[in-house]
């Protein structure tokens, strides 16, 4: 037997495989399974904890790093920078941040981003925490809008955030003057809101100011609420002397806006609408002249010096204010030669109250002209007064002149002339320059000529009744004989004293002249006097 039969006896005598087809799946399949499922819940887990990409858009990325620049709300993370481009027309750098998964229902059209840094701005200075800490994006969350991923940051950080409770309003000025994003709002000194934004209208021509108040304070603004320019300090020289006033220290150096509603009005207090607009006057007494919406004109004629009186000066009514100067002029007329100086004045009427009248406004109106004439046949006048003596200011009084010359309001006229008085001193002048014409005029010496002849004459009668008294000396009684020597005397003493070379003539001529020289010095002090009446105080300075 060879060996090649030995292994098949060999291979044949081992036993046979028995092959079991078996039902299922084999267990080493759950490893790659159990593998499946774990990754597909990382993954999982992973997308759902990511938060979403968003794109912002900066004119610059100064103090902007990728991986490292943290995006904040109220102080706490909720997004970091992941790259920083260049725009394709490189005008600014668009920045890609993750934020939280959270963060997605407030990325809508009205969410802000800006780039928190050190600043000092409207007094306020904010962010100092970023001088070691290194800047951060905030944002200031939105729900109006649709929800948006690309958004455009702000240069400037915003002065309202939060959505704090309030009212936003619209202003209008003719300039900014030194108002900023963030100056303060004022109302009765009280902070109570502060300037939003701020843009060029339309027109080119004004700047509009949104301006927000906190409530409840928003609440005390209607449609006779004023707002004006509380910037820097205000300053004002007038007949009532020097005015200084500001509403705060910050205003003072940063400008400022405030606002009052007065109570004591005509016009119904509706409520503004949204798209009402208000007028940003430039200072308080603005707002006092434009609150009245009735207002009407005149004008004085003076002949005198108006030295002193100035555009805003005040116009009172037995010291009470009702109006002011709005224009002062000279005007030559060719054919009488004479200069006069017309100053336009403007009243408020409804300044007075008139009781028993239902409506003040329509009876002003109906009845202004008959109201006035019958003040001007009572003896209303104008009249210049000086209302302070340091700085020589001057101001229009109304007041009742008594035994005033008969005079009426010229209707005619646009605007009508207003009658007016002289001033005090130009009354004492007239007085005594009329005095001193007539004192010149006075014919002394034919007086006394006429005077001493008179007196002859006298003289010789009384010579004809002393001898027709000797020829009756029989029923002449001695008394009467005494008496007439007594005339005697008394006619000659007369007679020497009046003539024309006698002590008592010259003294006479001397005194004459003494009055005229006190006339004409009298003059010359109230002249100076009107122009100077600060010297009844200073005195009279070297110079003058």
């Amino acid at each position: 037997m060879n060996e090649h039969s030995l292994n098949e006896k060999q291979i044949d005598d081992l036993p046979a495989a028995r092959v079991e087809t078996r039902s299922g799946m084999s267990i080493v399949w759950l490893i790659p399974l159990v593998a499946l499922l774990v990754g597909a819940w990382l993954a999982y887990k992973t997308w759902s904890e990511t938060g979403p990409i968003i794109t912002i858009s900066f004119k610059t990325a100064e103090g902007l790093e990728a991986d490292k620049t943290k995006i904040k709300y109220k102080n706490v993370e909720i997004g970091k920078i992941r790259s920083i481009e260049l725009s394709d027309d490189l005008s600014h750098v668009i920045v890609t941040a993750e934020l939280v998964r959270d963060a997605r229902h407030y990325l809508t059209e009205s969410t802000r981003f800006w780039v928190v840094r050190a600043r000092i701005a409207a007094g306020e200075v904010s962010g100092l925490s970023t001088l070691l800490s290194g800047a951060y994006i905030g944002i200031d969350p939105g729900k109006e809008g649709d929800d948006v991923r690309d958004f455009v940051g702000l240069e400037v950080p915003p002065a309202l955030v939060d959505r704090a409770p309030g009212s936003h309003f619209f202003l209008r000025a003719n300039n900014l003057n030194s108002l900023d994003v963030g100056s303060p709002v004022y109302y009765r000194m009280i902070k109570v809101g502060q300037v939003i934004s701020y843009r060029f209208a339309q027109d080119g021509q004004s700047v509009e100011i949104d301006v927000f108040i906190y409530s409840p304070h928003d609440k005390q603004i209607n449609s006779n609420t004023r707002f004006w320019n509380a910037s820097g300090l205000e300053m004002s020289l007038d007949a009532n002397g020097v005015h200084v006033s500001t509403e705060s220290l910050v205003t003072v150096m940063m400008g400022g806006i405030a606002f009052d509603t007065p109570r004591k009005s005509n016009k119904a207090e509706e409520p503004v609408t949204k798209d009402h607009e208000f007028i940003l006057f430039k200072d308080h007494q603005a707002t006092l002249r434009e609150s009245h919406t009735l207002k009407f004109e005149y004008v004085l004629h003076f002949s005198g010096s108006v030295r002193g009186l100035s555009l805003g000066a005040p116009v009172e009514f037995k010291g009470i204010p009702i109006g002011e100067v709005i224009d002062i002029n000279m005007e030559f007329n060719a054919e009488s030669n004479d200069i006069m100086i017309p100053v336009t004045i403007e009243v408020v009427p409804n300044s007075m109250i008139f009781k028993g009248v239902s409506n003040q406004m329509e009876f002003i109106r109906d009845n202004h002209k008959t109201v006035m004439n019958d003040l001007i046949k009572r003896g209303m006048r104008a009249q210049l007064k000086t209302g302070n003596y340091m700085t020589g200011q001057l101001f229009v009084d109304l007041d009742f002149i008594p035994d005033a010359p008969t005079a009426s309001i010229n209707w005619r006229e646009t605007p009508p002339v207003f009658p007016t008085t002289p001033t005090p001193f130009e009354e004492i002048s007239t007085t005594i320059a009329s005095l001193v014409k007539k004192l010149k005029t006075l014919p002394l010496e034919k007086i006394g000529s006429q005077f001493q002849d008179s007196v002859i004459t006298l003289t010789s009668t009384m010579q004809e009744t002393e001898r027709l008294v000797q020829t009756l000396n029989t029923s002449v009684t001695p008394a009467i004989t005494a008496t007439l020597d007594q005339t005697r005397k008394t006619l000659a003493t007369v007679e020497q004293t009046i003539q024309s070379d006698s002590s008592t003539q010259r003294d006479l001529r001397d005194v004459f002249d003494e009055l005229s020289k006190a006339a004409r010095s009298i003059r010359i002090m109230t002249d100076y006097l009107e122009r100077h009446p600060e010297a009844l105080i200073h005195g009279k300075r070297e110079n003058q």
